[in-house]
């Protein structure tokens, strides 16, 4: 049966679930101040139907953003043009996640006119994923409010509309910390989504649209609801790191917390490169993908990074779990924005770079945990 075929959703908001514990830890510092006390979470939730019985297989792209230098191609070729590289990846995985570091709208008008880089994608962007074998948008990041709360409402209308979920931002805090509960008839498992403190612009509050920054105490509750709500297994999306960098201590810092926190697996998106795996208790910590499709010139050169991204699959099941990582070319100044699967020396190099542990065949690494 084609995964398309298989994957049945249900968008029903499951209300009611209130905050858990009877209090919520102490929060240190500015993020107390920047977040006050979290509100009572809720979560949403998808049905799927998996392939083999017994498991269930997420596949998490990268950096993804349909516009910027892409647009010529776009204007000349369509946007299904720049998706023709990877068509296949998420055609074996029950579910494909991708991060949307971009609005999905029409609109042009610049929300934070003291951002470096601001970006939008065609509405066509959401149809395009869904296409290929996308379910989810991952929207909790520093580019989501690009065009303010309109563009991030069109983005959840557009994804909407074609049968994509969202996870990790909304209207308000209450909304943005809801996370997504794939279930499935043997396993459930769970996707946070949670990130850096990118500036009052980015983050939502009570009253405004954002992201959810992380604190001591969201990371905990996140958690807690997921595993309320029926949740087997819980991947925490982080959107964390400086572009173009190496790891650095607020990731490794965070990545400790979730770890603590009992996060199952952590996959992170955002520095536009590939970074090291590393394993902490038992968890795989994904620190960076790096870009899926990204329609930005990219500056890999200038930050003598290599080239190279990621989609991460991971597969659960009864007795663990295995995490594979698919190696991609997305150097735009090699792949023109089409981003590709690796050549063998390309893999080499993504291979070297993700360490980890995992045993490589080709473009692709497998860990079991």
């Amino acid at each position: 049966m084609a995964k398309r075929a298989a994957v049945k959703r249900d968008r029903r908001l499951m209300a009611g679930f209130g905050l858990l514990g009877a209090a919520s830890l102490l929060v240190a510092g500015w993020q107390a101040t920047a977040l006050g006390s979290p509100p009572p979470a809720a979560y949403n939730e998808i049905t799927v139907t998996p392939g083999h019985r017994g498991e269930v297989s997420v596949a998490i792209a990268g950096d993804t953003m349909f516009g910027d230098k892409a647009t010529p191609l776009i204007q000349s070729q369509g946007l299904f043009a720049l998706l023709a590289g990877v068509s296949q990846v998420f055609r074996g995985p029950d579910v494909g996640v991708v991060n949307m570091e971009a609005p999905i709208t029409n609109s042009t008008d610049v929300y934070d006119l003291s951002s470096q880089f601001s970006y939008g994608s065609p509405p066509e962007s959401a149809l395009a994923l869904a296409s290929i074998g996308v379910d989810v948008l991952q929207v909790g990041n520093n580019h989501i409010l690009d065009r303010g709360p309109i563009g991030l409402d069109d983005t959840i209308t557009h994804a909407n509309r074609v049968g994509l979920a969202t996870v990790g931002a909304g209207d308000n805090l209450t909304e943005a910390m809801r996370p997504l509960l794939i279930r499935t008839p043997d396993l459930t498992v769970a996707l946070v989504s949670l990130g850096e403190n990118f500036g009052s612009s980015k983050r939502a509050t009570d009253t405004t649209a954002g992201m959810v920054p992380f604190s001591a105490d969201v990371v905990l509750q996140e958690e807690r609801v997921a595993r309320a709500a029926g949740a087997d297994r819980v991947i925490a999306l982080a959107h964390w790191g400086g572009n173009y960098a190496d790891i650095d201590e607020s990731q490794r810092y965070w990545a400790g917390e979730l770890v603590a926190a009992g996060y199952d697996l952590i996959i992170g998106t955002g520095p536009h490169v590939l970074q090291p795996i590393e394993v902490i208790d038992g968890v795989p910590v994904v620190y960076s993908l790096g870009n899926f499709v990204f329609g930005s010139n990219g500056r890999y050169a200038i930050f003598g990074q290599p080239g190279v991204g990621a989609v991460a699959t991971v597969t659960f099941d009864a007795t663990g779990a295995t995490l594979e990582l698919r190696c991609l070319n997305t150097d735009n100044t090699a792949v023109n924005f089409v981003t590709r699967e690796c050549d063998a020396t390309e893999s080499a190099v993504a291979a070297a770079r993700a360490g980890g542990g995992l045993t490589w065949q080709g473009a692709i690494g497998t860990l079991r945990f």
